[in-house]
């Protein structure tokens, strides 16, 4: 008899997940979100509403690479689709409350000043064995926290194969659109565009990794992505 094997957990700090798209509620187990309230303090909201398909489409990637994954959706995206260095530092730390495998997030700060506590927490993710994937900035800018040693930094590339990718100068490259992957009304994700969904490529391969070679550590999951990546 087949044992079935427990689902990767991820938390994603992005826009919210609609579980109303491709049947993603089975994946989410959780779904809240953080956003600075009237008086200036950190909320947290978990009915909060999902207004951006942004989080979304980096789930159905992340799901279309390793299918056995367990979501936390966590929301930190305002009306402007974007997001206050607090909260950004904030969903980061709660995260650790779920215990995931995996903390992805398809954004970041290009904010200097944040850089050492996105360390900190990052040390910290580092010392619970749960694996950092983070977008770079589209316009290549120096951006948090994929920059941070010890993150798994990722920019975009194009490939022939969205299976595929490659390693260099301390960055993985992944490809930055999914046209292979269904999307609200069944429309492929060909016009996503960006190093979001390279990110979201990589977290994918870490989840299928972690999912059947066990609980490894961060070190050894990133010699075995560079080994299978395409020179």
């Amino acid at each position: 008899m087949q044992i079935q094997k427990k689902p990767i957990r991820v938390a994603v700090i992005d826009s919210g997940i609609d579980t109303t798209i491709s049947e993603l509620d089975k994946n989410v187990s959780v779904s809240t979100g953080f956003m600075i309230n009237t008086n200036g303090y950190i909320t947290e909201y978990p009915n909060i509403k999902t207004k951006y398909q942004h989080g979304t489409i980096v789930s159905l990637i992340i799901r279309h690479i390793c299918s056995n994954v367990e979501f936390i959706s966590i929301n930190i995206l305002n009306d402007n689709i974007s997001t206050d260095g607090r909260v950004l530092l904030y969903a980061m730390s709660r995260a650790f409350d779920y215990q995931p495998d995996i903390i992805h997030m398809s954004l970041g700060t290009t904010k200097w000043k944040y850089k050492r506590y996105i360390r900190k927490i990052t040390k910290e993710a580092g010392r619970q064995n749960i694996s950092l994937v983070a977008a770079v900035n589209n316009q290549g800018n120096i951006s948090y926290p994929a920059y941070v040693k010890g993150v798994f930094g990722v920019k975009g590339d194009n490939f022939k194969d969205i299976t595929h990718y490659s390693y260099r100068d301390d960055f993985f490259y992944a490809p930055l659109n999914a046209p292979e992957i269904q999307g609200c009304h069944g429309k492929d994700l060909k016009d996503a565009v960006g190093t979001s969904m390279s990110a979201a490529y990589i977290t994918g391969h870490i989840a299928n990794i972690r999912l059947n070679m066990g609980n490894l550590s961060i070190e050894k999951i990133k010699s075995i992505l560079i080994l299978n990546s395409i020179v």
